[in-house]
Parts: structure tokens; C-alpha cells; sequence
């Protein structure tokens, strides 16, 4: 009998014991699941089959909105211009010859201004960037950046009510960044935030800022009264968390950028 006991009382507190250890470990990983290459999501997200359409909130009230969309470039108008569609053999599937990220929407800003902004990124089968647009405009002033990673420059342009300032600065101008801040009127004429900016241009700092280090999880997320398991992406851009949450499939569902300031996905507004 008290063997019986002994035995019992061996298989208790095995089972507590792993309960804990359990326990522990799924607390230390903060119910994030497995990881995941962020290059797998990644692909995902740039051949997403749909687009998103996001809703901007900044401390859970509502700003404005945007949409993304991922479009993937392909080699049939090569294949058109030196074939004609009677002479294409039967089952061939172009292949892709890049991609092309572009988000474009509009949002209240200072309670009172109304930006409108849009985005555009091309890059190569291998997720190397190829050029980068942007354009923002706030009533009278209205901004352009230009990039293009074979030129390895960067044109900037700014019209404020007509009167145009533009400028092209090579990439290797921001390896010094008290010059290139100098164009601008100084730190100085930047404030505050301008001064706390500078030194995180210096090193490696600025390297870190524009090529951030994504890691990537399995992880679930409350959908109405469902939980559905979504891809996790994660970084710090200088020195910020940003959080992106996909679907299986790579459609955009939330963002969690810095200062309270989130994109959810308007299929979120139904529940």
C-alpha cells in the first residue's frame, strides 16, 4: 500500500513539475509560437493574393486610412514582344521579374492639416530594392524623394505654395551627416528633435535606421470570436518597435508602430 502511494505521489509531482517548466517556458516566449525565416513572410507578403486596406489610428482614434497593395512584375510583355501569342508554347508560365510595393492613402494630422500621401517600392526577384518613391502634401507644401539604388542617389524636392527647393544628394553624403543637415539649415533650424536625430545618423547608426533586422514567429490573433494563427514580424527602427501582423497568406492585418500609432485592417471594423 504505501509503495502504491509512494508511486502515486512520484507520478503528482512529475506531472506538476512539468506543468511548471511548461508554463515557464511558454511565459518566456510571451505566447509568441515558432520562428520563422522573415524572408518566408516576406515572399508572402509580396505575393499576397489581396490587397489591404488599412484604417490609421493614433491612440485608438481613428486618423485617416491607406491601402496597400503588392504586385508582382512578370516577363510576359518580353515574351509578347518577340512572340506573337500564336507562338507561345502551350504551358508556359512567365516568371516573375520583380516586385512592386505601393501604399498610398490620407490622414488628419495636428487635429487641423490633412496630409495625402503615397508610396511606391520596386524591387528584384531577390528582394533587393530597385527604386523608391515618395510623395507627401500638406496644404501648401507639398514633398518628393526619389531614390534609385543603381544611380546610388537621392533627389529631394519641396514645394511650398510655389516656391520650389530641390536638391540630389548621393548616398555617400549621408556618411556625413553635419554637412548633409547643413543643406537644411542646421540641426539648429530643426530643433529639438533635430539635435537628438543627428548622432543616430553618425556609425552605424544610420545603417541600422534604413536596413533594420527583422525576426519573424508564428503566432495567433483574436479575429471576432475566433483566434487565427498569423505570421509576426518584428524590428526597432531607431530604436522604436515595429510590430506587423500577417495573415497565412501574407494579407496585411495589423501594425503596431511607435507612439500608439496603429494600421488595422478595415475587416476588424465589422467585429
Amino acid at each position: 500500500m504505501r509503495s502504491r502511494i509512494f508511486f502515486a505521489a512520484i507520478i503528482v509531482f512529475w506531472v506538476v513539475m512539468n506543468y511548471l517548466l511548461w508554463r515557464s517556458q511558454s511565459a518566456a516566449h510571451s505566447g509568441i509560437g515558432s520562428a520563422v525565416p522573415p524572408e518566408v513572410v516576406w515572399q508572402k507578403i509580396l505575393t499576397a493574393p489581396d490587397n489591404s486596406s488599412l484604417e490609421i489610428y493614433d491612440h485608438d482614434k481613428k486618423m485617416g486610412f491607406c491601402h496597400w497593395n503588392a504586385s508582382e512584375g512578370s516577363a510576359t510583355q518580353a515574351f509578347n514582344q518577340t512572340l506573337s501569342e500564336d507562338y507561345v508554347p502551350d504551358g508556359l508560365i512567365p516568371q516573375p521579374t520583380g516586385y512592386e510595393l505601393s501604399l498610398e492613402g490620407n490622414s488628419t494630422i495636428f487635429a487641423t492639416n490633412h496630409v495625402r500621401f503615397e508610396m511606391q517600392l520596386r524591387l528584384s526577384t531577390n528582394q533587393a530594392w530597385q527604386d523608391f518613391h515618395f510623395a507627401a502634401r500638406v496644404r501648401p507644401v507639398a514633398w518628393d524623394l526619389h531614390a534609385i539604388a543603381a544611380a546610388q542617389k537621392i533627389a529631394v524636392k519641396v514645394n511650398d505654395d510655389g516656391s520650389v527647393w530641390q536638391k540630389t544628394f548621393k548616398f555617400s553624403d549621408f556618411q556625413h551627416p553635419e554637412t548633409l543637415l547643413a543643406d537644411f539649415g542646421g540641426s539648429d533650424a530643426l530643433g529639438p528633435a533635430g539635435s537628438a536625430f543627428l548622432p543616430l545618423l553618425k556609425g552605424p547608426g544610420l545603417s541600422a535606421a534604413l536596413l533594420p533586422q527583422w525576426s519573424a514567429h508564428e503566432d495567433w490573433m483574436q479575429f471576432g470570436h475566433s483566434r487565427v494563427q498569423v505570421y509576426r514580424l518584428e524590428t526597432q527602427i531607431l530604436g522604436q518597435r515595429l510590430i506587423i501582423l500577417t495573415s497565412r497568406v501574407g494579407e496585411i492585418l495589423w501594425v503596431d508602430a511607435p507612439n500608439k500609432l496603429t494600421l488595422r485592417n478595415e475587416a476588424f471594423s465589422h467585429f
